[in-house]
């Protein structure tokens, strides 16, 4: 989307999805969005309930050893029944053409289905229209099954077939007159695609924002469609190690956000997606940290404890992200809106998604080719149903897709229900366990109650009380951060200095040191704020804005009279080119 062509392409795209969602009956696919909604009139759909392993089918490549073993670590861990893993002969390669994808995949999952009796078809005859002629259809009359879990192994994107050309085609704008597309994408749909819907071109969701989860279901033509995938067979196994341990413990961390603060009506949107994401995870009690500068994240950047991450637009994994351990929590969520973000999963450092799963991330999605930037998931749609209405990863994905059928995978667990429970309930059942997450589970409930209005004072006193406050980094940098709120500058300043005692993460205890300095600044004490500063400097790592760190002890150390700390500071401006800020 940095390039012209996407800029144009995104005007038109919006355009024609504006059209669509106004008059669904008319252009490409309209059969498919009123397949869709006449799916979900006056059917029952497969209860919550039974959203555990029971309701998944998990499709591997049995020509790789290494998928069948993710397939089985995943069955063991979920209770998958046997009957319920199904192994196809495919391509060991991420890319499979359109031919070989229908042939050797498409079609014999549903044999296999049909035939296992987790989906009971019927034939329908579908009437001729002005350019179709009639045709006999199947469509899912009852299903056993709900999820999908495609595994290590399982080509990745389905390449564009020149020789396909469905009717119709021609009313699409050129960017979209494409039939290339994630598999995942068109696993997602296809109990549409028995029904007769076409492959050319993206097909409006009309589940994008639901909120009603039981509702994504094969009756309804979809498939909730989740892929254990990356870099190694070991790392995509350990996506379901992760997301159960999550739900066990509970999502708890810190939420960061890299907005660009962009001003061009065509790309406003994907700073809104992700400000909405910063919103909600704020209100739900997250600590949170928003970038606003147009640039990625830079190198340095103080990333601990990572929980949730959400951000645009680098082409490839940069800055924090890109060194080689990152401090992801179990169950982290990472999302980077690129528009090749999924070429491949196969990298630990070329797009976002591969290298994501490299570094600890338990769920994250992206686009395999250029989707145009409404093809691209609301990730702040995401968010919200995932905090606050139950759902699951996979549920969250499908309900933030303005467009099915196109470019994105969905990489996680699709059972993943990270926030299944009530803050208090999982802070109480960690402190009868004794879980040192419990630290996070209180930081959570004392945002939430500095959120809606509670007083700072009273809130800080209830937190002086705590009994794991005296050993706990975590709650002495969150009392800190409260004295910095209420302008108490010196006992803030005291409060990181003591977090930094505790034993702190490699990048909190970068944070504290930043934070003890210019609280120790405000305060009026300037050799506190010049040793903090000083002791990032001894650590290129934490140079987060060298610029601005140079220039404070630059200005510290002259009026501190630190003459010969001076012209190191000088020298180390010259080396790295950089102009002290004004």
């Amino acid at each position: 989307m940095s390039t012209n062509r996407a800029l144009t392409g995104h005007r038109w795209v919006a355009g024609w999805v504006e059209m669509r969602q106004t008059r669904v009956q008319v252009g490409i696919r309209g059969s498919w969005t009123w397949l869709m909604m006449l799916a979900c009139a006056g059917l029952g759909v497969l209860g919550r309930a039974d959203d555990r392993g029971a309701s998944v089918v998990v499709v591997y490549n049995s020509a790789m050893p290494d998928s069948l073993a993710v397939a089985r670590h995943y069955a063991e861990r979920r209770g998958v029944p046997t009957n319920q893993l199904v192994g196809l002969m495919l391509p060991e390669t991420e890319v499979i053409s359109r031919g070989d994808y229908e042939s050797r995949l498409q079609n014999p999952l549903v044999t296999e289905l049909s035939a296992r009796g987790l989906w009971r078809l019927r034939d329908e005859i579908r009437p001729a229209t002005e350019d179709r002629p009639g045709q006999v259809v199947q469509r899912v009359a009852e299903s056993r099954i709900r999820n999908l879990v495609v595994c290590y192994g399982v080509p990745l994107r389905i390449a564009e077939d020149a020789t396909r050309r469905d009717a119709g085609a021609l009313s699409l704008p050129d960017g979209l007159r494409r039939n290339e597309a994630a598999v995942d994408a068109d696993l997602t749909v296809l109990p549409l695609l028995l029904a007769g819907g076409t492959l050319m071109g993206p097909v409006l969701n009309p589940f994008f924002m639901t909120t009603n989860a039981a509702a994504l279901q094969p009756l309804a033509g979809l498939l909730v469609v989740g892929r254990l995938d990356g870099p190694s067979a070991a790392q995509s196994a350990a996506l379901v190690d992760r997301a159960i341990e999550a739900e066990q413990n509970g999502l708890l961390g810190r939420a960061y956000f890299d907005l660009r603060s962009i001003t061009d009506p065509s790309f406003l949107a994907g700073d809104r997606w992700i400000s909405n994401a910063w919103s909600a995870a704020r209100s739900y009690g997250f600590d949170t940290v928003a970038d606003l500068k147009a640039a990625t994240i830079p190198a340095g950047f103080p990333m601990s404890h990572v929980a949730l991450y959400a951000g645009w637009y680098g082409a490839n994994v940069s800055g924090p992200m890109a060194e080689p351990q990152v401090e992801f929590v179990p169950g982290a969520i990472a999302y980077h809106l690129h528009s090749f973000s999924a070429a491949t999963l196969k990298s630990t450092n070329s797009g976002w998604v591969g290298p994501f799963i490299a570094r600890g991330v338990t769920a994250t999605m992206g686009t395999v080719s250029e989707p145009y930037l409404d093809g691209t998931p609301d990730i702040g749609a995401a968010f919200v149903r995932l905090m606050y209405f139950g759902f699951t990863w996979g549920e969250a994905a499908i309900a933030s897709q303005r467009l099915l059928s196109w470019q994105l995978t969905v990489v996680g667990d699709p059972l993943y229900r990270p926030f299944s429970r009530n803050a208090l309930d999982r802070m109480k059942d960690l402190a009868q366990r004794r879980d040192g997450r419990v630290d996070w589970a209180m930081v959570m409930l004392y945002n939430r109650r500095h959120e809606i209005g509670g007083k700072l004072d009273a809130i800080i006193a209830d937190l002086e009380s705590e009994t794991r406050l005296k050993f706990s980094p975590i709650l002495q940098e969150k009392l800190a951060d409260f004295h910095r709120d209420a302008g108490h500058h010196d006992r803030a300043a005291e409060g990181y200095r003591k977090a930094s005692r505790l034993n702190p993460s490699p990048h909190q205890r970068r944070r504290l040191a930043w934070n003890a300095g210019e609280e120790s600044e405000l305060a009026g004490h300037p050799r506190e704020a010049y040793e903090a500063y000083k002791a990032l400097a001894e650590d290129p790592q934490a140079w987060d804005d060298p610029g601005l760190l140079f220039a404070r002890l630059c200005a510290l150390g002259e009026k501190l009279h630190e003459r010969s700390d001076l012209r190191r500071w000088t020298i180390e401006m010259e080396r790295l080119k950089i102009t002290a800020p004004k």
